[in-house]
């Protein structure tokens, strides 16, 4: 059985992402700036070997997404596309923001990133959740029960 594990998101942890062939977002995030990263990652281990990582953000107020979304997902001229998402968002409070979910090509396909949904679930029972969905993975965020806000790619539980 696989269990999550809360690691400190230091320099240690930005170089293994760093050094990994596979996850969608190691890359990203083994280059960014410290201060753009929370303090914790989760990783998904399995016989003491890490198959997976996800980075999860809790925001009281939903301007504080919005500004993160600006920043980091939408492009200044199509910002008019997701007006469903600021409709969504912007009088949401303590809600919880799914930014990376990984598992790593060779551990795909076991079940990781749903029990990693389910251990959110379990651990967030009472928070909404926003993914930022990517069109290869809108089939798996379905699955876990997350819907589509409005005509975006964001995707909401709960």
């Amino acid at each position: 059985m696989p269990s999550i594990i809360t690691k400190p998101f230091d320099k240690e942890m930005q170089s293994l992402l760093g050094e990994l062939s596979s996850g969608y977002h190691a890359g990203e995030l083994s280059r960014k700036d410290p201060s753009e990263l929370p303090e914790v990652i989760y990783t998904i281990e399995h016989n003491d070997e890490m198959v997976g990582y996800g980075v999860v953000r809790e925001y009281a107020q939903g301007n504080q997404l919005i500004q993160k979304a600006e920043k980091d997902y939408f492009h200044p001229d199509e910002r008019y596309l997701e007006k469903d998402f600021y409709i969504d968002i912007k009088n949401e409070t303590n809600f919880i923001f799914i930014e990376a979910l990984d598992v790593l090509k060779e551990h795909e396909g076991n079940g990781y990133a749903a029990y990693f949904v389910n251990w959110l679930k379990a651990k967030y029972p009472d928070k909404k959740m926003y993914v930022y969905s990517l069109d290869k993975s809108q089939n798996f965020w379905y699955k876990q029960q997350f819907e589509v806000v409005g005509s975006t790619v964001w995707m909401t539980y709960n």
